[in-house]
Order: C-alpha cells, then sequence, then structure tokens
C-alpha cells in the first residue's frame, strides 16, 4: 500500500512555504502517491485549487491545517509566555470540511495572538471538542504539545494531552513521527511509539513537506530569509535542516532506521494509506448556493421578478400601465425570463436589482453598465444597465448562454467615494456573517524575486536593479525569468549575464525556483461574496490588515464553490460626472440628466476632433489622443469602436489605421458576401466586436444564438478540435442559405482570427456612453467640469499640475482660495476656479463647514476683523487662520493684499475677538463698543469693525516667500509661478513638458527646464552619495535620479527651489517614467550663446562644418558638469526669425569666450539676456 503524504506546506504558507501546487500535485502523481493532503500554517488558502489539481490529475484530496492549539480559552487575554503548540487537523468528510472550515475562522477572527510575522491564528481546546465530528488529528510536528511535552521530560504530560485527544476523536487521532535527522526528533519518536503502543492509538509516519525535492533547499532557505529581512550569510536566523521535502515511500522506509524497529516504520508508512482511505468526498463544488431574497407575499422568485422587469420595462419605454408593449421588446423581455427561469437565476437578478435601486434611490451615481450584462433587456428594465440592447443590438446569449450553464457575472460601477455605502447596505441586508469580502494573493514576479533574492544574497541593489531593468514589461506583465534565459530570450544581454557569470546563474537560478509564490495576501478590489448562510460554515475566513472580515479563498475558487459573487467597482469618472452636474446646478439652476443628452451633439464631437481629452473617460492615454484626432468620431458607435480596438491585439494587428482609413473614405469597404452589410456595416467592413461573429453564425449558418456563443468562445480560445467540428458545421449551414462553400471557408478562417481580439460590445458600448457624457459636459460646461475634475483628483498633484495646465490653455484661470468664493473643493466662479479650502493645511472639515456656515448666514466677511470677531478661536484657530493668510485666501479682506499686514494684525485681533466674545457672553457692555456707540455710528457692525486694532504698517513678503508659502499649505503655486518668468527663448531649450515624458521612448536624451520640488539624498552600499529629485515645470512633475558620479559633481546645483536645465535619459521601469540625469545648471542667471545666421548661411555645409567645429572646441571636459551653456541659431530671413536649438553636444563651457572666437571666425555670435526676467 503506497504512502500518502499527510502534512505538507504548499506557498500559501505564505513565504514558509515553496511547492506551488500544480507542481506539487505533479510530483505526487510522479511518485505514485494516491492521495495528498494540503496542510499550511493556519490557514486553507489553496483548499479549493488543491480539489481542482487533484481531480485533474486523478489523487484524492485531503483538506487539511497545521492549526495552533492553546490550552486555556482564546477568550481569555494573552499570557506573557503562552504556549501554542501545533496540530495537524485534516477533514474527512463534508462534515469535517464545515468544522474545519469553523475552526479556521474562529481562530483568525478571535484567536490572533502575537504581533508582526510571530502572530498566529489559534484554537482552543474547548473549541476543538465542540467541532470535532468528521475531523483526523495528528501530533505534527517537534512543536506540538506532546513532542513538545516529551522534550520537557514529562512523558506523563505527554500521555495525559494523548488521552485527551484519543477520548475526542476516538480512532481518527494518530500519533506523528517525523525523521529530520535531530536528536530531538530521535527522542521524540522513541517516546510516541511507546505512547501508541501502550494507548493503542495509530501511528503514521510523515516528512512535513515545505518544498518539493532535495534541489529546493537553497531556494526555500532564500524565500525564509526574505520573511525575516535576514542574509543567507547570517548566523543567527531561522533554518530548516534541508530534509522538509515530499520524500516517496522508498526514501520514508529508509528513515528511523537508527532507533525505530522497521515494521514499526513500516506500519506508520501504511497507516498513511488508511488514513486517505478515510477520506470522503467533500461534494463542495459546483451547486449554486443563492442568497436569501426576502420575496413579498403571494410570489414567487420568478413571479416576481416578471413584475418588476415589466413595471421598469414600461418605465424606460414610457408607457402607462395599459399600453401595449411594443414586441419587439415584449417578446425578448419574455424570452430571456423564460431564459432566467430555466437557468435558476431569477434569485440573482432580484438581489442585484435590489442593491442598485438603493444605491439610485440613495442618489449614489451607478455607471451605466459593464460587461455582457448591458446586452440584457431584462437588466436595463430592472435598471441594473442603463443601455438599451434592442437598439444597440447588444445580444443576451452574449451575456447568458442556455447552451452553456454558469452563474451570470454582473459587475458594477458606482461613484468611488459612495461605494462602500452600497456595501454596508448588502451586509445589513443579509445578515454581516453572510457577506465578505474576497482574498487576493501577491505572487512574486521576474523582477521582484530578482531583487528580493539579490537582498537576501547581499548583491548590491545597483547590480539587482540593473539586471531587473533587462527584463521587459508587456502588458504590465514582466517576462518570466524562464523565458530571459531561453534561446528567444526577449533580451540576450539579460541571457549572456546568466551564461557567463556565475554568481548571476546561482542568483537566476534561485530566483527562477521561487519565482510565481505567494507571498502576501491583499482584498480584491471589488469582489463581495454573499451567501444563504453563515460564511464561516461555507468557506474559511480571516481579517485584513484594516480589520475587515475576508475569505481565504480568492475570487474563482468562491465561484467554483457556486457561492454568488458580485464586483462593487468604485469608478472615479462616476464621482466626477456627478460633482460637474452637482456644480451645474448650483450656478445655472438646471439639473442635467447624463442619460438623456443629446446623441448627435456637434459640440461634443469637435471637442473630440480636437483632441482636448485631458480627463476624457478612457481617451486620455498620450496614444489615444492622437488615434481620436485622426478618427474625428461623429457617433457613439465610432467611439465604442475605438475603445474596443485600443487594445494590443488590434492595435498589433493595424486594425486602426484600417478603420479610421475607412470611415474617411480613403479605403474601400468590401463585404465577402452581401448578407454581412448590415452586421458590419457600423464598424466600416471590420469585426471588431464578439457579437459580430456571433451575428455572422447565425445569419450566415443558421447557428441559435446559444449555439454562436459556444462557437465564439472556441474560436477565441483557440480549441482546435472544436474549431474543425464547428467549421464544418458553419460551411454546410451557410451553403444551405445561398453562400458559396469556398467564400464560407475563407469568411471561417476570418472569424477566427478576428475572434482572437474581438471585443465584448456591450461594455464597450456602456463605457462609450460615459465617454460621451464626460466629453458633453466638458464641451458645454468647461468650468464646472474642470473644478470637478480638480477635486475628484486631489490627491494626485502630478494629475492636478497636469489639469490646471489644461484650464490655462483653456482660458480657464486657477486661482488661489477665497474666504468669501470658495467651497470644500474646487469651486467654479465664473470664467475662473478657486481652489477648494479643503485644500489648506491646518484647516479642518469642521472650520471649514462653520466658515462656510457663517458666510451664507451672515454674508460675506468684510476683513480680517470681522472674520475674528464671527468665527471663535476654537473653531478657527492661529494656525489656521495663518494658512489661510498665506496661501492667499485673505487677499481680498486686505488693502493691496498685503500678507505679511495682515500676519502682523492677526495676534492684535484675535485677543480683541476674544474679548467682545467674553464680554458678549457675560452681557457686558466692551470698551470699542462704548467708544463707537458715542461717536454716533448707525449701526454696531461696522463701527466695531472699523476700531478694531491694526499694527504698524509693514511691507508684504518677497513675491518668492510668497510663493514658498503657498507651495508648503497646499501644495502648489497659485498667484505665479517661478518658471513663468522665463522668457520665450528658454522655451527653446525644453521643447517638451514633464507631463508628456511617457511619450517618449526608453533612454531618449531629453532636456527640461523645471524646479527642485523635493529632494532626497541616499547614500549606497559603498557609502557613496547620490540624490533623487521631484521636478515640477507648468505642465506636471516626475522623479529623477542623480547617480554618485554625477552627483559628486553637481551637488552645489540641487538644493530644494532650485530652478535647473536638465539635461537627462528617459528611464522607463515597470510602467513608470523617470529621468537619469546626465547634467544641469541653475537657470536664474544663464544666458544663453546666440549665433545669428542668414539663409543661404543656415544651408552652406561648409559653413555649417566651421560653425560645428568652432562650438565643439569650447565643449566642457567629459567630467566637467554643471557648466554648460547652450547654443541657439537664430535664422533671419527679412522680419521673421526662426531659431534653432543645436543638440547637447555642442553646449559651450564659457558663452562670452565662445562667442568672441565665433566672432574672429566670421559669426555674429553674442550672449542673451537672463532667461528670467
Amino acid at each position: 500500500m503506497a504512502f500518502v503524504p499527510l502534512h505538507n506546506h504548499s506557498d500559501y504558507s505564505l513565504l514558509d512555504g515553496a511547492s506551488q501546487l500544480p507542481q506539487m500535485v505533479e510530483r505526487c502523481k510522479e511518485l505514485g502517491m494516491p492521495a495528498l493532503a494540503l496542510t499550511d500554517h493556519g490557514v486553507m488558502y489553496g483548499a479549493i485549487e488543491l480539489l481542482k489539481l487533484c481531480k485533474a490529475a486523478g489523487i484524492k484530496p485531503i483538506i487539511g491545517n497545521e492549526m495552533y492549539v492553546i490550552n486555556g480559552s482564546i477568550e481569555d487575554p494573552q499570557q506573557k509566555k503562552e504556549r501554542r503548540y501545533h496540530l495537524v487537523v485534516l477533514a474527512k468528510n463534508a462534515t469535517g470540511y464545515r468544522n474545519l472550515v469553523k475552526l479556521t475562522s474562529l481562530s483568525h477572527l478571535r484567536g490572533m495572538r502575537g504581533k508582526g510575522i510571530f502572530s498566529r491564528a489559534c484554537i482552543d481546546k474547548h473549541l476543538l471538542k465542540q467541532y470535532s465530528e468528521g475531523l483526523i488529528i495528528a501530533t505534527a510536528c517537534l512543536g506540538g504539545e506532546i513532542p513538545q511535552a516529551i522534550l520537557r521530560g514529562r512523558p506523563d504530560v505527554a500521555r495525559d494531552v494523548a488521552r485527551w485527544y484519543q477520548e475526542v476523536f476516538g480512532d481518527d487521532f494518530y500519533l506523528e513521527i517525523q525523521d529530520h535527522g535531530s536528536p530531538e526528533d530521535r527522542i521524540v519518536n522513541v517516546e510516541i511509539v511507546r505512547i501508541a503502543k501502550e494507548l493503542g492509538i495509530g501511528l503514521i509516519a510523515t516528512n512535513d513537506a515545505h518544498y518539493l525535492t532535495r534541489h529546493d533547499v537553497e531556494a526555500h532557505d532564500a524565500l525564509l530569509c526574505v520573511l525575516t529581512g535576514k542574509l543567507i550569510s547570517d548566523e543567527k536566523r531561522l533554518r530548516y535542516t534541508g530534509t522538509e521535502y515530499i520524500r516517496s515511500e522508498e526514501e520514508m522506509g529508509r528513515l528511523f532506521a537508527d532507533h525505530l524497529a522497521p515494521e514499526v516504520v513500516q506500519e506508520a508508512i501504511t497507516t498513511t494509506a488508511l488514513v486517505a482511505d478515510k477520506v470522503e468526498d467533500y461534494d463542495i463544488l459546483g451547486r449554486y448556493q443563492m442568497p436569501r431574497f426576502p420575496i413579498p407575499e403571494g410570489h414567487t422568485p420568478v413571479s416576481y421578478l416578471r413584475e418588476v422587469s415589466e413595471c421598469g420595462l414600461r418605465e424606460r419605454l414610457e408607457l402607462d400601465a395599459d399600453a401595449l408593449i411594443d414586441p419587439t421588446y415584449g417578446e425578448r423581455l419574455t424570452y430571456e425570463l423564460g431564459i432566467m427561469e430555466q437557468m435558476g437565476f431569477p434569485t440573482y437578478f432580484l438581489v442585484v436589482w435590489d442593491y442598485i435601486r438603493f444605491a439610485r434611490d440613495q442618489g449614489i451615481p451607478v455607471g451605466p453598465g459593464r460587461g455582457s450584462a448591458a446586452g440584457s433587456l431584462v437588466a436595463y428594465a430592472l435598471g441594473i444597465t442603463n443601455i438599451d440592447p434592442v437598439s444597440n443590438g447588444l445580444l443576451f446569449e452574449r451575456f447568458l448562454n442556455p447552451e452553456r450553464k454558469s452563474m451570470p457575472d454582473i459587475d458594477t460601477d458606482f461613484c468611488i467615494e459612495r461605494r462602500g455605502e452600497v456595501i454596508d447596505y448588502v451586509t445589513r441586508r443579509y445578515g454581516d456573517d453572510k457577506v465578505a469580502q474576497i482574498i487576493t494573493f501577491n505572487r512574486m514576479t521576474s523582477k521582484a524575486v530578482l531583487k528580493d533574492v539579490a537582498r537576501v544574497l547581499d548583491i548590491p541593489y545597483g547590480d539587482a536593479d540593473r539586471l531587473a531593468k533587462l527584463i521587459p514589461v508587456v502588458r504590465g506583465k514582466p517576462a518570466k525569468l524562464k523565458a530571459m534565459i531561453g534561446e528567444e530570450s526577449p533580451n540576450p544581454e539579460f541571457r549572456d549575464k546568466y551564461d557567463k557569470d556565475p554568481v548571476v546563474k546561482r542568483w537566476v537560478d534561485m530566483a527562477m525556483r521561487i519565482e510565481g509564490t505567494n507571498k502576501t495576501f491583499g482584498v480584491h478590489a471589488a469582489g463581495v461574496v454573499i451567501a444563504a448562510d453563515p460564511l464561516d460554515e461555507l468557506v474559511p475566513l480571516q481579517r485584513n490588515n484594516d480589520g475587515q472580515v475576508i475569505t481565504q479563498y480568492f475570487m474563482e475558487d468562491v465561484e467554483s464553490m457556486g457561492l454568488l459573487k458580485m464586483d462593487f467597482l468604485g469608478l472615479k469618472n462616476l464621482t466626477m460626472i456627478d460633482k460637474t452636474l452637482e456644480l451645474v446646478e448650483t450656478s445655472l439652476g438646471e439639473r442635467i440628466d447624463p442619460d438623456k443628452l443629446p446623441a448627435k451633439d456637434p459640440d461634443t464631437f469637435a471637442l473630440l476632433a480636437r483632441g482636448d481629452l485631458e480627463g476624457i473617460f478612457q481617451l486620455e492615454s498620450t496614444g489615444m489622443r492622437q488615434i481620436v484626432r485622426d478618427l474625428k468620431p461623429s457617433s457613439l458607435e465610432d467611439i465604442s469602436s475605438i475603445l474596443a480596438l485600443y487594445r494590443p491585439g488590434p492595435l498589433d494587428a493595424g486594425l486602426i489605421p484600417k478603420f479610421i482609413n475607412r470611415k474617411h473614405g480613403r479605403e474601400a469597404i468590401d463585404f465577402a458576401h452581401q448578407s454581412l452589410e448590415p452586421i458590419l456595416q457600423e464598424t466600416y467592413g471590420i469585426m471588431v466586436y464578439q457579437e459580430q461573429i456571433m451575428k455572422i453564425a447565425q445569419d450566415l449558418a443558421g447557428y441559435s444564438l446559444g449555439e454562436a456563443d459556444l462557437l465564439r468562445r472556441a474560436m477565441g480560445k483557440k480549441k482546435v478540435a472544436e474549431m474543425q467540428k464547428h467549421r464544418s458545421i458553419f460551411v454546410k449551414g451557410a451553403c444551405e442559405r445561398g453562400v458559396d462553400d469556398k467564400v464560407a471557408d475563407e469568411l471561417f478562417d476570418q472569424m477566427v482570427l478576428f475572434a482572437e481580439y474581438c471585443f465584448n460590445k456591450s461594455h464597450s458600448t456602456a463605457y462609450g456612453a460615459v465617454t460621451y457624457q464626460t466629453a458633453y459636459l466638458k464641451a458645454h460646461y468647461p468650468v464646472a467640469y474642470m473644478a470637478a475634475l480638480l477635486t475628484v483628483n486631489a490627491g494626485a498633484s502630478d494629475k492636478v499640475q497636469r489639469y490646471i495646465a489644461n484650464c490655462n490653455a483653456m482660458g480657464i484661470e486657477v486661482m488661489p482660495p477665497d474666504v468669501n468664493a470658495s467651497g470644500t473643493d474646487f469651486t467654479p466662479t465664473g470664467n475662473r476656479i478657486l481652489f477648494g479650502l479643503s485644500a489648506v493645511r491646518n484647516l479642518g472639515d469642521g472650520a471649514i463647514r462653520q466658515l462656510i456656515a457663517s458666510r451664507e448666514a451672515e454674508g460675506p466677511f468684510q476683513s480680517l476683523a470681522d472674520l475674528c470677531d464671527r468665527l471663535p478661536s476654537s473653531v478657527l484657530n492661529r494656525r489656521s487662520l495663518e494658512s489661510l493668510i498665506h496661501c492667499g485666501a485673505m487677499d481680498a479682506l486686505a488693502p493691496e493684499a498685503n500678507r505679511a499686514q495682515l500676519i502682523a494684525d492677526l495676534d492684535l485681533l484675535l485677543d480683541w475677538a476674544s474679548s467682545r466674545a467674553k464680554d458678549r457672553d457675560s452681557g457686558q457692555g466692551n470698551l470699542f463698543d462704548l467708544m463707537a456707540s458715542a461717536a454716533g455710528s448707525a449701526g454696531s457692525g461696522p463701527a466695531d469693525l472699523s476700531l478694531a486694532p491694526k499694527a504698524a504698517p509693514v511691507p508684504d513678503y518677497h513675491p518668492s516667500e510668497k510663493l514658498r508659502l503657498e507651495k508648503e499649505l497646499v501644495g502648489f503655486y497659485l498667484s505665479d509661478h517661478p518658471l513663468k518668468q522665463l522668457k520665450p527663448p528658454a522655451r527653446l531649450l525644453a521643447p517638451i513638458g514633464l507631463a508628456s515624458l511617457q511619450e517618449q521612448a526608453d533612454k531618449a536624451k531629453v532636456s527640461a527646464i523645471a524646479m527642485v520640488s523635493e529632494l532626497r539624498q541616499v547614500t549606497t552600499r559603498k557609502g557613496d552619495r547620490m540624490a533623487v529629485l521631484q521636478l515640477e515645470d507648468l505642465t506636471g512633475s516626475c522623479e529623477a535620479v542623480v547617480f554618485p558620479k554625477s552627483y559628486a559633481r553637481l551637488a552645489d546645483h540641487l538644493m530644494a527651489e532650485a530652478r535647473l536645465l536638465v539635461w537627462a535619459a528617459v528611464d522607463r521601469r515597470d510602467e513608470r517614467v523617470q529621468l537619469i540625469v546626465d547634467d544641469c545648471r541653475a537657470i536664474d542667471d544663464l544666458r544663453l550663446l546666440l549665433v545669428e545666421l542668414d539663409p543661404d548661411q543656415a544651408s552652406d555645409v561648409a559653413v555649417q562644418h566651421r560653425l560645428r567645429e568652432c562650438l565643439q572646441s569650447h565643449r566642457p571636459q567629459q567630467d566637467e558638469l554643471g557648466v554648460r551653456v547652450p547654443v541657439v541659431a537664430a535664422v533671419r530671413q527679412g522680419p521673421q526669425v526662426r531659431y534653432v536649438r543645436f543638440g547637447p553636444q555642442f553646449c559651450v563651457r564659457d558663452a562670452a569666450v565662445a562667442a568672441s572666437d565665433l566672432a574672429a571666425k566670421a559669426f555674429t555670435a553674442r550672449c542673451t539676456d537672463p532667461l528670467l526676467s
């Protein structure tokens, strides 16, 4: 009888197991093992994946957990020296599975003990006994309670513990022996065999496997070092013996020989198979488990769904209760409801309808639809989607196919700020024990694992970074290490280093072995599971780092169990649209319905055609901007099509230029058969959508739409056998409908080709609608739209800078905050946008609310004295008032906006206002009030304020100090920008702004005029100093790195607030762009060397050569940094002057000396005025 490994850890024992489950199951199959147990530390993360993999491999899966048990109660406060013992717990059957899930959940939700990497999810013996049915127990490794008692010299305690487990679990309790070569193993094993014999307890042999084979020892050791933050070379650290791998039956038989009798060992090995035989099928996959939706009396889920769908459709079509429904809609609604009933999903749709209805009733913005759900008329009728599938030609079968039973998948976009309210509603509706968010796992990608392993091997960070940078990232995913060292490596330089450098080879080999292992867990951005029964009876639960309850199974595993999984996504653009509508309503008094915008608005399409796409949903990337300019969309169909085409497959196939040329008549539109014209006409004869593939199969070959969806899936997944079967069906059906068999065969080939990158039309149309809404609002309400855009992105300073630059280009001025006009957020006023008061540091939400309330109730503030008098210091303290003054929010309250004068007056006014407040509270008059009354003033307010104390006059701050304080308090320069003072010639030196670096190729050489907003010095492992800068210009910001050699020569130029001309190389890494600084110099006193040429000189090769030679003779030395002077040619033709910038290789060291030399060589040259005015 074969050995069964009953104690094994996968990479779900995070950073303590190096075995990934697919390879683990494969290894067991290689070794001829009939079953495999998974016992990760305290968790059940891999249980469902194990079931699926073992089923495919023909191996029996055994779900388990190596738990931590304490004596006492998990409800008691943690004792200082509390012992936590290991215990292997296996599920014997479906009841055992539920009890294991319950225990695992309790251990995480109520039994967490310890902190950091030493925290453990614990259970106690009372709970073990309470949930003992269906469980198999083994005593685990040396960390178990019985081994620990033996090692402490207490065999009597060991026997007492064994008797307790025997009494509770009977024949399902086993004593475990392991042999990893230590003296402790021998002591424990000998005594455990005695206890087994005395008490009649079964004995099993295990190996506590943490990796697959003996060749993985070093890789697993590296993983432990990543976990503990140690180096492999460290002496004092956590180590394993190097024997904890999955051993064969033969290897297990060779263990224990020096201290146990052979027959004892053989019996322990044989018993493992007997334990596996006890385990029954868990039967937990594939059965749909809908939550219990409250159905009104007299209804079933089917009848209630029918009623609310028909009511909703009448409302959509604006029909009275007794009016006839158009048969096109009525028949489709009946058909869809019938399919839903047949497939058992009415409750699903009622659940979704209910929470979306709640969101709409609460004014929470909901997206028009997402994914294939927009193809359902029932979803449209219920308000789940906002796209009419009939008028938009969307197919229900693409969403719910009666030929292929699977759970529908409706993902919903909500306003990002209020998504949590919907989740809270669902939790209240179904009970907090039946709703949870879903876990995700962060795997070690090639780049990350290379750096992690480099750190534990003590390889310098610079070397690790350089090697990691050689790995290309395609569509967000770095290439795998195996591919990097293969014959067709995407970067041969990486492979060469691997082949030639033994250090790199060892490093990469080790990294490759643990690449893809789970490193940490997180929470799915949108996934929520809703169950009919308490979740802790169905899936193991735990808490995330914020204390939220989450499942231990990731999304696909939750769905495999038939549980209802919903995606509640937060979409920032919905928030932005809603804020725009609020601002328009506030300023113009009209509330726009974004779902009822005119479909063919010329201003909207004009905005798209000119490429004004900042802040336009899905279109603001640099690549998309040029495509939209060229396309000049004129309909929602055009927008939807371009969203579908702007993806890697269609881009690589060159479909976008073809689409654009066909739209504008530059390329003929041809159809292989006349029946294709109505299907492909909207996309100019190009197959863009999956729904078009389905319609072709239906109209030309007689497929039902359900069958057509199966064909689409087979084509998209390149299932060869299925496609061959479908080819003959398709050609036969097409021929029967009058299509030539050759044309039908060629058309099938085209469909196969296009199916690879055809997109879901339902999703594209729904998102196209949001794109159109954002474009319409920007075209018609630009100030409100940009204010909303700035508000929603207020936390991302680079975006705010970019959008402010866009405002400037649109003629919209973005102004500092104003206490008399700003709201909480960015506030439109006329053709200007004011920064919101929430942008000001040291100003709390409560203070802002009371300031605005006072302004609305009593009118604008007349002066700083009025503000201090109306708002007590308990609401608006000195620090808050200083911030408001320094950022310019009180400029309107002071003559000539003298901020220094306001600060000088502040202390006097605070004392005055405090004294008045005390006197008012006590009912007494104030000396100032009495003086004002005696002077015969008409009203107390103005007279009081006119007698408010003032400090002696002081001059205002220097402009640079004003700007510094603005930046400090709001994060941006408001009243001006230090770079706005640059003269026009300076723009020639930096033709691109930092915001457009994304468009530049990797390693491209660029020059930029920018300001150092932040500077961080870094010391390398070798002790060299380097710097990381945050640069900003008028368009945006970016990070820049100055490596040690350059930093040694440039350090004097690099300081916060320095204005620099920077020469640098673009550096792309993991979808991020930064600059590597080659050289820079301050521009405060920079003058250019200007060479004047007439057109004949400029085009004369000989003159060019002489000029080049002269300039190169004045170049700085290679190691001489920070002294470059740029050279510009002014080519005069009549009254016109065209300026030409020379490349950085022609910069000179001393402009005056170079100008003199050029003059001696018959050139007209001079130094310009300083670039800063």
